[in-house]
């Protein structure tokens, strides 16, 4: 079935990866591209509020929004007047992997937004196992396993009972969920060809190395060059190193089975159903809470 799609990144409307998605796409949907005109990597789902004029311009590559990828899934709605089933954000041009990860992309930080406003989203990210980090010169054949799996999801979408294509959010993502986040591995990787799709929960192994300009720290011959924690950056101040990149770099990782870290190491294709809501109350919700009570003893009884 046709779908119509908004498709948005983080990366900018020129990314190669949007481009790449957006051809893929429109071979068998309808694909209207609202991007930030420029890259807007690592601003989670920041938007911009009443003392900002957010402005769009249309291009030949789709709409270009001065704002971040959540403002764009805004102006997308509210001022173009667009109702898509579906909204699709990346190609993004490295992984979005481990819980930490997910509030800071402005990948999935539109994903969140266009389920905030009630249409259901795919963010979609590339790594390469092959060449840590991604590097810049990737063209558009290298996220071809990454097109075909959100083809390939989209297909699993169900109707939700609406007349069709462009009835706005009606379809139901696989798995209940309210944004799906995918990451694969690069068109070139080993294991492309026959792409292992593994369901995931995002990793939640994170910490942080304090390291302070100027000074030795800890190197790791298994590190890629550029990547060091010996390194010097800057004769003042401290900077605080994500440790999680480091064990992914490796690609050696303690995570339990199902961890989308644990699966990108192992070449496959991560897909990580999410919630909007992040809650966890459940069927608890609605109790009133007893202010100074005891509080109530652990299942363990400690």
């Amino acid at each position: 079935m046709t779908r119509e799609i908004l498709l948005t990144n983080d990366d900018g409307i020129d990314a190669v990866g949007i481009r790449a998605l957006s051809d893929a796409l429109s071979r068998e949907h309808d694909v209207t591209v609202v991007a930030p005109k420029r890259n807007q990597s690592g601003v989670g789902g920041a938007r911009s509020w009443w003392d900002t004029t957010v402005e769009y311009t249309e291009t030949d590559a789709g709409y270009a929004v001065e704002g971040t990828p959540a403002d764009c899934v805004a102006v997308a709605e509210v001022a173009l007047g667009l109702d898509p089933d579906v909204v699709v954000s990346g190609c993004n041009h490295g992984p979005n992997i481990g819980a930490h990860i997910l509030g800071q992309s402005g990948t999935v930080g539109a994903a969140m937004e266009a389920a905030f406003l009630g249409t259901p989203a795919i963010a979609v990210s590339l790594y390469d196992r092959g060449n840590l980090p991604v590097p810049p010169t990737l063209d558009a054949a290298d996220f071809a396993l990454a097109a075909e799996a959100v083809l390939d999801l989209l297909d699993r979408a169900e109707d939700r009972g609406g007349e069709g294509a462009g009835d706005g959010g009606s379809v139901a993502l696989p798995f209940g969920a309210d944004v799906l986040n995918v990451n694969a591995p690069a068109a070139d990787d080993e294991a492309a060809p026959d792409p292992t799709y593994r369901l995931t929960e995002p990793a939640r192994g994170f910490d942080v190395i304090e390291f302070r300009p100027g000074e030795e720290g800890p190197e790791d011959e298994n590190v890629p060059e550029g990547w060091e924690f010996g390194e010097r950056r800057g004769e003042m101040g401290m900077e605080l190193r994500d440790r999680f990149w480091r064990e992914f770099l490796r690609g050696d990782v303690a995570d339990d089975p199902g961890s989308d870290r644990l699966a990108a190491v192992e070449g496959e294709v991560s897909v990580s159903p999410l919630s909007s809501s992040r809650s966890v109350a459940g069927d608890r919700a609605g109790e009133v809470v007893a202010v100074g009570a005891e509080p109530s003893p652990r299942p363990d009884g400690d």
